[in-house]
């Protein structure tokens, strides 16, 4: 039997057809069957990635919308449950770290201050309120 070879061509329509079903470029493997091969064809995820023209981070301006649900999703889990939001509180941290690099990010984004000892407070900064 003789085996398939998959093109880089192949590796890249495929990747951009998930990036447009998800919203976003596929993380893992279960988003992307090829995450493996096409990193070590590439030589990494990132070169693969730039290759299909897909960014592994969401540019500013991108995804305003989806942005602001998760910042008002922060503040009504501090209002509502008074405590900061954990990755377990968001369905898929995936799109929280493509949009905000991290739950931190997004924390600093929805007015969260920072203490000093590196833990998030509950309370919102001065020009948030």
């Amino acid at each position: 039997m003789a085996r398939k070879i998959i093109t880089n061509d192949f590796f890249i329509e495929e990747v951009k057809k998930t990036a447009e079903l998800l919203g976003r470029p596929p993380v893992g493997r279960s988003e992307y069957q090829y995450r493996y091969l096409a990193s070590q064809r590439f030589g990494s995820w990132q070169r693969f990635l730039e290759e299909a023209g897909l960014h592994g981070q969401a540019e500013p301006s991108e995804g305003i919308e989806i942005r602001n649900r998760y910042i008002a999703e922060v503040h009504k889990i501090v209002d509502v449950l008074n405590r900061v939001p954990r990755s377990s509180d968001f369905d898929d941290m995936r799109e929280v770290k493509y949009y905000f690099k991290s739950l931190s990010g997004l924390l600093e984004a929805a007015g969260l201050e920072k203490m000093s000892n590196g833990y998030w407070s509950k309370k919102f900064k001065e020009e948030e309120i």
